[in-house]
C-alpha cells in the first residue's frame, strides 16, 4: 500500500504502521460523505492485507475532527430527503465506518488535538488507544443541534464513562477537557501538545512490533464479552436520528450553528 496524495483523507504505510491523516484543517477536519467513503476504503483495504500491523489516525491543523460536515450536508436547495434516507445513509457511511474501526483486526491508535466532537469523537473512541494533547477537548453536541446521537455514541460512552457522565455529554453537551477525559476513563493517555505526534507514533510502532494475532484475538474477546452489541446500538441510533432530523428543532439547530447564536428550541 502506497501513500494516497491529496484529498481530505491521506494514508501511508511504513514498516507495518498505516498512518491515516484527516486533511481538511480549514473545516476542522469535518467529514463529508465522500471523506467517510474514502476513509472506509482505506480501512477496508488495509483490513484485507497482512501488511498492516497497526493503524494510527491523526489530523492536520488545530483540531482532530469536528464531526460530520452539517453545513455541506444541509446546503440550500438540497431538498427534503425521503423517509428512511438517513437510516440508509448512516448504514453506508458513518455507522459502517465505526463498525469497521471497531472490528479492525490490528491495533488502532488515535492522536487527538484540539476538538474531537460528534462523529470525530466516536472515530477516536472506536480505536483501541486514544492519545490526546493536554489542550484537547471532547464533546457530543448532538442535542444542541436539535437531533439525537449517532455513530455509536450511545453505545461507547456509557461503557467508557458510565451512564451519568454519558448523559452529561449527550444531553447537556458537556465539553470535557483532556485531563478530565483521562480521569473519567474516556481516553487512555494525555501528553503535552508538542509531544503528541511522537507519543502516538511510538505507541503505534510498539503495537506493530507486537503479536498482532494475539492482539486481534484479544480485541474480539473484549468486544464479544460486552453485554450488548454495537450493530443493534447503531441500528437504533439510525432510527432515532431519522426521526429527530425531521423535527423543527434540527432546522433551528443548524440555523443557530450557521448564525453563531444559541438555538431557540420548541420541542417540535
Amino acid at each position: 500500500m502506497t501513500a494516497d496524495e491529496g484529498g481530505a483523507i491521506r494514508s501511508v504505510l511504513t514498516e507495518g504502521v498505516l498512518r491515516i491523516t484527516l486533511a481538511r484543517p480549514g473545516k476542522a477536519n469535518a467529514l463529508r460523505r465522500e471523506d467517510m467513503t474514502a476513509l472506509l476504503d482505506v480501512l477496508e483495504r488495509a483490513a484485507a492485507t497482512g501488511d498492516v500491523r497497526a493503524v494510527l489516525i491523526d489530523a492536520e491543523g488545530r483540531n482532530f475532527c469536528a464531526g460530520a460536515d452539517l453545513v455541506t450536508a444541509n446546503a440550500p436547495g438540497a431538498g427534503k430527503p425521503p423517509l428512511g434516507s438517513m437510516i440508509r445513509s448512516l448504514a453506508a457511511t458513518a455507522h459502517r465506518l465505526i463498525q469497521t474501526l471497531w472490528d479492525f483486526p490490528a491495533p488502532t491508535v488515535a492522536a487527538v488535538q484540539g476538538r474531537a466532537a460528534a462523529l470525530g469523537l466516536n472515530i477516536a473512541l472506536a480505536t483501541d488507544f486514544v492519545v490526546a494533547a493536554d489542550t484537547a477537548s471532547f464533546a457530543h453536541p448532538f442535542a444542541q443541534r436539535g437531533f439525537t446521537a449517532d455513530s455509536g455514541a450511545t453505545y461507547l460512552l456509557p461503557r467508557l464513562i458510565g451512564v451519568a457522565r454519558a448523559k452529561r455529554m449527550l444531553i447537556r453537551g458537556t465539553v470535557v477537557p483532556a485531563p478530565q477525559a483521562l480521569e473519567w476513563g474516556l481516553i487512555g493517555d494525555v501528553v503535552r501538545a508538542e509531544e503528541l505526534p511522537g507519543a502516538a507514533e511510538a505507541l503505534a510502532v510498539e503495537l506493530a512490533a507486537g503479536p498482532t494475532l494475539v492482539h486481534a484475538l484479544t480485541k474480539a474477546l473484549v468486544s464479544d464479552h460486552l453485554t450488548s452489541d454495537l450493530p443493534r446500538a447503531l441500528a437504533a441510533e439510525a432510527r432515532t436520528v431519522e426521526l429527530s432530523l425531521r423535527g423543527d428543532d434540527f432546522k433551528e439547530g443548524v440555523r443557530a450553528f450557521l448564525g453563531h447564536r444559541p438555538p431557540v428550541f420548541t420541542g417540535r
